[in-house]
């Protein structure tokens, strides 16, 4: 049966709805191509190498000494999700043919 019990059926028995902690997500791997785009876009966008540059100088950052390197807080994104697109597509490459299945706190 389908839409017989409403969502919210578990309060009537004392439950109470908690805030998600975390989001669950599914990548198909017929996003390969386009994840490979996205990596090259940022790869050739500087972040990563300044970023990167940055790192092996000083092992850590603060405002100081991002600005030093001019590593800016987009920078600083864009090398987070060029990680989380390399993993991705290792993921693919050591699974052809699956999705990618993975959750990430809020």
């Amino acid at each position: 049966m389908f839409a017989v019990q409403s969502s919210d059926a578990a309060e009537r028995f004392g439950a109470e709805e908690m805030e998600r902690s975390h989001v669950d997500y599914m990548i198909s791997y017929d996003s390969y191509q386009e994840i490979k785009k996205q990596l090259e876009d940022i790869k050739s966008s500087g972040a990563v190498d300044r970023v990167e540059r940055m790192f092996e100088k000083e092992g850590g950052y603060n405002n100081e000494i991002a600005d030093v390197y001019g590593v800016s807080g987009n920078d600083l994104s864009e090398y987070a999700d060029y990680n989380l697109g390399k993993k991705i597509l290792d993921y693919f490459d050591s699974n052809p043919g699956d999705d990618c299945y993975f959750e990430a706190e809020i």
